[in-house]
C-alpha cells in the first residue's frame, strides 16, 4: 500500500510547523511512525526492554549506552520518541519495521545537529541520510516525496538560498510515506503518562553506518 500524496506541500509544512509550536517546540530526538504495526512488533525489532531491566553496568548517566522511548499506539499503528537522538533504528531495522505491507518513517535531531530522515516501505528501505538537508545527491529520492524535500535542502553552493524548517518538512515526508498525520492530541500522549515506556540501546544507527 503505497503512501498518501499530499496536494499542497507547503500547506503541509505549515501543518507542522504548527505542531510544534507550544511544548514540542524545541523538538529534539527521535520521531519513529510506523503504519500498521503494533508497539509489541515495533518495541521487538528495536529489541526495547523494559527501564527496569537495563543491565546496571549499563547505566552510567554520563555514558549512557541505552536510550528510552515513548509508545503511543495510533489508530493504524505507532508512533515513537526518544529525546536524545541516539537511540535511533538502523536502515536494517527501520527496513523490517516496514514488512509485511507496513511503512516506517524515522526523523531524527540530535544535539550535534545532524537531522536524519528515513523510510521504507513493505520490507525495502526507500531513503536514508543522516543529513538529509545536505545530500550531495538527491537523484534518490523517491518521486512521493522530494516536493517536500526540496523545499528543506540547502544548496550549500548558493550562499543566499532558503530552506524550509527540516524538521517540519521531515514530518511531513514521514506523513507521505506511512500515511500518518500526527496530531498535537497523539505529541501530548508522549509527554502525560499514557504511553508505554521501553529502553532501546543506542548508537546502533551510528554503529552500523
Amino acid at each position: 500500500m503505497a503512501g498518501r500524496r499530499l496536494p499542497d506541500v507547503a500547506t503541509s509544512v505549515e501543518y507542522y510547523e504548527d505542531l510544534l509550536e507550544g511544548p514540542m517546540a524545541e523538538l529534539e530526538g527521535t520521531v519513529l511512525v510506523v503504519r500498521g504495526a503494533t508497539t509489541a512488533e515495533v518495541a521487538e525489532v528495536l529489541g526495547a526492554i523494559p527501564p527496569e531491566e537495563v543491565p546496571e553496568e549499563d547505566r552510567d548517566a554520563f555514558d549512557p549506552t541505552w536510550g528510552t522511548y515513548v509508545f503511543v499506539q495510533l489508530a493504524d499503528g505507532v508512533l515513537a520518541y526518544e529525546d536524545a537522538g541516539y537511540a535511533d533504528p538502523s536502515v536494517e531495522a527501520l527496513a523490517a519495521m516496514s514488512r509485511g505491507g507496513r511503512a516506517a518513517a524515522v526523523v531524527r535531531d540530535n544535539v550535534q545537529g545532524h537531522l536524519r530522515f528515513g523510510c521504507a516501505r513493505d520490507g525495502q528501505l526507500l531513503f536514508d541520510d543522516d543529513e538529509y538537508m545536505y545530500a550531495d545527491d538527491r537523484s534518490g529520492v523517491p518521486d512521493e516525496i522530494r516536493p517536500l524535500f526540496d523545499l528543506a535542502w540547502v544548496d550549500l553552493a548558493d550562499e543566499g538560498s532558503f530552506a524550509a524548517d527540516g524538521t517540519a518538512v521531515a514530518l511531513a515526508m514521514a506523513e507521505v510515506i506511512t500515511g500518518a498525520r500526527l496530531t498535537r492530541e497523539d505529541l501530548d500522549k508522549l509527554q502525560d503518562g499514557s504511553g508505554t515506556v521501553l529502553a532501546v540501546r543506542s548508537m546502533a544507527y551510528v554503529d552500523g553506518a
